[in-house]
């Protein structure tokens, strides 16, 4: 039921335009030096937010992206990275800014990587920009702002401004070509 509810959250709720284009340039290399500066605060900006310590999330070893999203490797991958087309399996858990867990692929029975197609699946914003890029083994941590996930409105279950914070794992990929 969980894993419905998240589905539902993530195909359904796209708060941006579904245009990855951009997107598919700024996360395809994480470890560049950004040239977006800190987007103006509306106050509800990942860095209004207050985060729980136990998700690990510094802002300052975080590469920004244009968009306003966080990108941080974790752990290095290998192979090819993934780009729009390639079908994937990822692992995820996403919280809010707090610490409260909304899901996770590791709770669900069986556990299993949630399967899209980059590009195709339609998802929040931030999280198609965010998976694109990975290589095979991959994590990272991503903070996405209210403009790249649910939007000012929220969705059942996730109130309106809501900063959220992604763990994401590739466990399966094939490449489209």
């Amino acid at each position: 039921m969980k894993r419905i509810a998240l589905l539902a959250l993530l195909l359904s709720g796209c708060a941006g335009n579904g245009d990855t284009t951009a997107q598919t340039d700024a996360a395809a290399d994480v470890t560049r030096s950004p040239s977006a500066t800190t987007p103006q605060s509306d106050g509800y900006a990942p860095t209004d937010v207050t985060y729980a310590p136990a998700l690990g999330v510094d802002l300052e070893a975080m590469s920004l992206q244009e968009s306003g999203l966080y990108i941080q490797v974790l752990r290095e991958g290998e192979g090819p990275r993934a780009v729009p087309g390639d079908r994937m399996g990822v692992h995820y858990t996403v919280s809010f800014a707090d610490g409260t867990k909304l899901d996770s692929s590791f709770d669900h029975s069986p556990p299993a990587p949630y399967d899209l197609v980059l590009g195709q699946t339609p998802l929040i914003d931030g999280w198609n920009e965010g998976v694109t890029g990975m290589q095979l083994g991959e994590k990272r941590l991503l903070v996405v702002p209210y403009q790249l996930g649910y939007g000012a409105g929220g969705r059942p279950g996730v109130p309106g401004y809501s900063t959220l914070v992604f763990e994401v794992e590739l466990a399966a990929h094939t490449p489209a070509n």
